[in-house]
């Protein structure tokens, strides 16, 4: 198994084309592939861009009592 890292360009219709040397010999190969944006990768988050971003999903709900109620759930 060999691990291979590069970077590459996204095309505009989004794919993505790879070509690099292995060490493998000729046959089938199972490829694995994680694609991950390089832009804005070292920029801090700014949590008060996500700050109260699910409020209104959790209106109305006392958050102690779900957690319990998940407790007596698991319990069972």
């Amino acid at each position: 198994m060999e691990t291979i890292r590069l970077t590459t360009d996204v095309a505009e219709d989004g794919r993505i084309h790879i070509d690099a040397p292995t060490g493998l010999p000729p046959g089938p190969a199972e490829v694995v592939v994680v694609v991950q944006s390089v832009l804005g990768a070292d920029e801090p988050i700014e949590w008060s861009d996500v700050y109260g971003i699910d409020k209104a999903l959790w209106q109305g709900i006392n958050a102690q009592e779900y957690v319990n109620r998940l407790r007596d759930e698991w319990e069972r």
